[in-house]
């Protein structure tokens, strides 16, 4: 085998680890060994070829190595081990049906289902989702009602027991002058 054939071997290789080391979960292991194949291969190039065959393997690898992870990172979420280590909401259809179900949220009451912290999980309308509480705590039992919906951040606000009840009608005291009421207080004090 040619020494030209050894380097584009070892280029291969290492592309392909890499390619591997975003899809797979080996705490960078294939990365290692990637990097180690790269520059093996643009350090054979140079030693055993010729500067020009060197120079033009480090330009590939150079040039091709984002484009490799950018098609990794792109294709990871498809795979297996992606759909189970992202949530479901990263997947555009799954987002794009819930963005409108959000939407309809807002002015709905839930129960809070733990403690929110500003953050936590309500059920609302049946179902379970991740809130932001907005202002005091509520506690695990709470009643809240959903106020805003930011992208896929539903924010809600804590229902008091009072509000829930309905308002009692204002009655206007009439107000009464400052001299008054000071006649009042003090009208058995012998030194005022």
């Amino acid at each position: 085998m040619s020494p030209e054939m050894i380097a584009v071997l070892l280029l291969l290789a290492g592309f392909g680890l890499l390619f591997l080391e975003i899809l797979l979960p080996t705490a960078g292991v294939l990365g290692f060994l990637a990097a180690v194949m790269l520059i093996s291969s643009v350090t054979y190039g140079f030693m055993k070829c010729s500067f020009g065959m060197g120079t033009a393997l480090l330009v590939i690898a150079v040039g091709i190595v984002p484009f490799v992870i950018a098609l990794a990172v792109k294709v990871w979420p498809h795979t297996p081990i992606g759909k189970m280590i992202l949530l479901d909401s990263a997947t555009d259809e799954i987002a794009h049906s819930n963005k409108n179900a959000l939407i309809e949220l807002v002015g709905r009451q839930g129960i809070a289902q733990s403690r929110l912290l500003p953050g936590g999980v309500a059920e609302i309308d049946g179902r379970r989702w991740d809130v932001v509480i907005i202002g005091p705590v509520a506690d695990q039992g709470d009643l809240i009602e959903v106020v805003e919906v930011e992208g896929n951040r539903i924010m809600v606000s804590r229902v008091d027991d009072d509000a829930a009840e309905p308002e009692k009608p204002v009655v206007e005291e009439p107000t009464e002058s400052l001299s008054s009421r000071n006649d009042a207080i003090f009208e058995d004090d012998p030194f005022a």
